[in-house]
């Protein structure tokens, strides 16, 4: 499948003759491919500001705002340089933005909508031929009934919220890309738990996940 975006090659000395020369058609598609990009920038960062505005506890004043808004224009990029324009790019921004409400709503209030599992899933869909659909179902109840049973085992310090969002990625990745971005989000999570707790001294006290799981499953769409 052609790209809309290609990979760009070593950069040549453009002589004067050359540029007398040039061909008005490319031009234009140069400039219409320049100002389309531009405007798909646009429009992500409107979409991504209208999704963290509706998080619950957004304060708009939260220095942590702009970091979220940076986050989702770099992995948005990283979307359209690994899939160009295609079906994958949109169900990747869907993918992307939902888990960004997750993220941000796990921060803010440490508490998560079942909605959000319910519309992760309803994202598997996009794109998806019928006959894997199946075995995208039983990748979601394994992976969901996994991480139940070491919930339960735990004594609930999993949550129910990253259960039901991780069974949900998990239909919508395989079993296989789920679990290593489960293991990479859990990876993070642990790995930051101990700095951060150690820095501020807040051992004990629960600390968001779903953003570390974000994360995993996340990285995991690109491969």
């Amino acid at each position: 499948m052609t790209k809309f975006i290609q990979p760009i090659g070593p950069i040549k000395l453009v002589s004067f003759e050359q540029l007398l020369n040039f061909d008005l058609q490319e031009v234009i598609y140069a400039l219409s491919i320049f100002i389309s990009i531009f405007l798909f920038y646009l429009i992500m960062h409107k979409i991504s500001k209208l999704v963290i505005s509706r998080t619950p506890g957004y304060k708009k004043e939260d220095k942590k705002i702009p970091i979220y808004h940076c986050l989702s224009i770099i992995a948005v990029s990283s979307l359209l340089m690994a899939f160009g324009w295609s079906i994958e790019l949109v169900k990747g921004i869907i993918f992307l933005q939902i888990l960004l409400y997750a993220s941000v709503s796990d921060i803010q209030t440490h508490e998560i909508k079942d909605f959000i599992s319910v519309l992760i899933f309803v994202t598997g869909f996009i794109g998806t031929n019928t006959v894997n659909i199946p075995t995208m179902l039983l990748s979601g109840f394994v992976i969901g009934g996994m991480l139940l049973i070491c919930a339960m085992v735990s004594k609930n310090k999993l949550g129910g919220a990253d259960v039901k969002i991780s069974g949900a990625c998990a239909f919508v990745l395989g079993f296989q890309k789920s679990i290593v971005g489960l293991v990479i989000g859990l990876f993070l999570a642990i790995i930051c738990n101990i700095y951060f707790s150690h820095k501020s001294k807040t051992k004990g006290k629960a600390f968001p996940l779903v953003p570390y799981l974000s994360v995993g499953f996340m990285a995991m769409y690109f491969i």
